[in-house]
């Protein structure tokens, strides 16, 4: 295996992943998934309950928006953690998203559209949409203990 300069190797030991299909159904085993991972590694109640729901608005993003509502693609969640905080990436090879049409949430208006990137922003420590990759995105997620 070749090993490439400035590029960070990945800890196995703190790292795991779950594949699910594009599915609706498979919403709920996202969220209780990435709930447990967090409480079992030291994360409080209330963090480990703001993750579930973060990982869950953007899992809904990528079936709607990134793959149309097609229920057979695949979507990835990887969870690294540290001493002090969670790194979450959710990849899709979906459709790019554009940025300049992404909006978040506005008070006054009574509608649920952008509800969910709201949630990420306001429940995350730090957050961005991965666009560099050919094909699809990767959101990157970070959540301090």
């Amino acid at each position: 295996m070749k090993e490439f300069k400035n590029s960070k190797k990945p800890n196995y030991a703190n790292t795991i992943r779950l594949q699910i299909p594009s599915h609706p159904k498979y919403l709920s085993l996202s969220r209780s998934f990435v709930f447990n991972a967090a409480r079992d590694n030291g994360f409080s109640l209330y963090d480990s309950a703001d993750i579930r729901l973060i990982v869950g608005e953007a899992v809904q993003n990528i079936i709607k928006h990134a793959y149309l509502e097609n229920y057979d693609r695949p979507i990835f969640i990887d969870m690294e953690f540290f001493k002090e905080k969670v790194e979450i990436r959710i990849r899709d090879y979906g459709v790019k998203s554009k940025l300049a049409s992404m909006k978040s949430y506005d008070l006054s208006d009574y509608r649920e559209e952008g509800l969910g990137l709201y949630l990420i922003r306001k429940l995350t420590d730090h957050y961005f949409l991965d666009q560099s990759m050919e094909v699809g995105n990767q959101m990157v997620l970070m959540k301090k203990k």
